[in-house]
């Protein structure tokens, strides 16, 4: 069954407030488990793709927003791991 726009668009929501919650963990030093992230994101993805074309153009921004807090998210993370590396693993 395809899930309506309204259903679509709260599940990308959703995944936008996990993704911007994790960021701000990670800023704190927190390391953080994603496994299933990209399941999420994969399922969004295909839920849109089943969307009518109209229904679809109206996720555009809010993908977007999501991609850049995933970039974003990756850039906290990638600091993370740099700053642990040059204190030699130690936290």
């Amino acid at each position: 069954m395809t899930a309506s726009l309204a259903d679509v668009i709260k599940q990308l929501n959703a995944i936008i407030d996990y993704v911007r919650d994790c960021e701000s963990r990670v800023a704190r030093g927190e390391i953080m488990d994603l496994q299933g992230l990209d399941r999420n994101v994969v399922e969004i993805c295909e839920a849109i793709a089943a969307l009518a074309p109209v229904d679809a153009k109206q996720t555009e921004q809010r993908m977007a927003v999501l991609i850049d807090d995933l970039e974003k998210l990756a850039r906290g993370m990638k600091e993370q791991q740099d700053k642990m590396v040059a204190s030699g693993g130690r936290r």
